[in-house]
């Protein structure tokens, strides 16, 4: 007698498999994303299908997608659903923070851009995520007015984005912010200090700290003299840190921080690289974001808010295979996978051919519902 996963439905003629793992995200999803029912297996089954297609064709995810209706009504039941439904952004992000685990001296957070062009239009995105294991999470997002193209935001954009970030972390939980050379500026650093935010921004060569211009004090450790001192900065009290890099267009790397000084505030700024690597699996690496053709704001970030979930999902995997498996190094001692990567292959594997991997996927279901998502653990 075969295994009861392993048997078809009889209403939607799919794996069990396939039905069970629906079913338990709907029912995971369902108290943080105020959608109705149909809106929200919609949800799924995208969130699913990404996974599984490694694409963001909607085109694609209807032909091969987890229903036996007819690919064009559900292509056309995509098309509703990000011209319809409303699925703010930091929703979804109440939802990847209830997926993450909580660090113990609170959460590092990297905000920055991604942007590309389609076709004449440029879509540019402000994202703020949270920096887990070199890998950033994101929490927040909005796609930027036509009037930016692919330009820097305005510090109303950074503004707005923050507001929705501290409704769902108070100031006290966000150790840091980490920042590019882009995300400066005299109004928008004295609202982060005057919100609580702590933060480190790197700075140009030519800005003045205090007096001197921050290549001055780059050159032959001048800054480590006053490491402990406060400068005046876009008309800020901030500390200054800087160290010589290899590679670059500059020589050095300089940063002013509000809430840390010296060496630890250049460790806290290294951590602003998982922002980056969020965004080479978001596209090229993952997902192929870039290949989709939808050019609305609001879709897109519809679309991003799909890809965020995919992207937690198989990033907690990862995590699982890690422990089961053990890590796995190169010769120069990095991953030979990110946990990302062995997650999302993962999945993709068992979600293509759901009978045969039955089991395996009733482990993940295991690991989606001891998932706390009312309230957030601490590792």
């Amino acid at each position: 007698m075969r295994c009861k996963s392993l048997v078809l439905n009889h209403k939607t003629k799919q794996p069990q498999a396939v039905c069970d793992t629906v079913e338990t995200l709907f029912e995971l999803f369902k108290p943080n994303l105020s959608l109705n029912k149909a809106r929200l297996r919609c949800f799924v089954i995208l969130v699913l299908g990404v996974i599984e297609q490694r694409t963001v064709s909607l085109v694609w995810l209807a032909q091969n997608s987890a229903s036996v209706t007819k690919s064009l009504s559900v292509y056309r039941r995509f098309q509703r659903f990000f011209a319809l439904c409303a699925l703010p952004p930091k929703s979804v992000g109440a939802l990847i923070l209830a997926l993450a685990p909580k660090p113990k001296d609170g959460w590092i957070l990297a905000m920055d851009r991604t942007n590309w062009q389609f076709g004449k239009t440029d879509i540019n995105i402000l994202v703020v995520t949270v920096i887990l294991n070199g890998v950033g999470l994101p929490v927040c997002w909005q796609v930027l007015p036509k009037t930016t193209k692919r330009g820097n935001s305005h510090k109303a954009h950074r503004i707005r984005l923050m507001e929705n970030v501290l409704t769902l972390l108070a100031p006290c939980e966000i150790r840091v912010l980490t920042m590019d050379r882009e995300f400066v500026g005299k109004k928008w650093l004295s609202w982060l200090q005057l919100m609580g935010v702590r933060y480190v921004v790197r700075v140009k060569k030519n800005t003045l700290i205090g007096s001197l211009s921050a290549s001055h004090l780059c050159a032959y450790g001048r800054w480590k003299k006053q490491a402990g001192q406060l400068h005046e900065v876009f008309g800020q009290q901030v500390y200054f840190a800087a160290k010589r890099i290899a590679k670059g267009r500059d020589p050095f790397l300089a940063v002013i921080s509000y809430g840390f000084s010296g060496h630890e505030a250049l460790e806290l700024y290294r951590q602003r690289w998982g922002i980056e690597t969020f965004f080479s699996h978001l596209k090229k690496r993952g997902f192929q974001f870039e290949d989709t053709h939808l050019t609305k704001k609001a879709r897109i970030e519809k679309l991003l808010g799909v890809l965020a979930v995919s992207f937690a999902l198989c990033y907690r995997w990862g995590q699982e295979q890690e422990k089961k498996q053990g890590v796995k190094l190169k010769t120069h001692g990095h991953r030979a996978k990110s946990l990302f990567r062995q997650g999302f292959e993962s999945l993709h594997r068992l979600l293509k051919s759901p009978a045969r991997y039955a089991a395996e996927i009733a482990a993940f279901l295991q690991l989606v519902l001891r998932l706390p998502l009312l309230e957030k653990f601490v590792v």
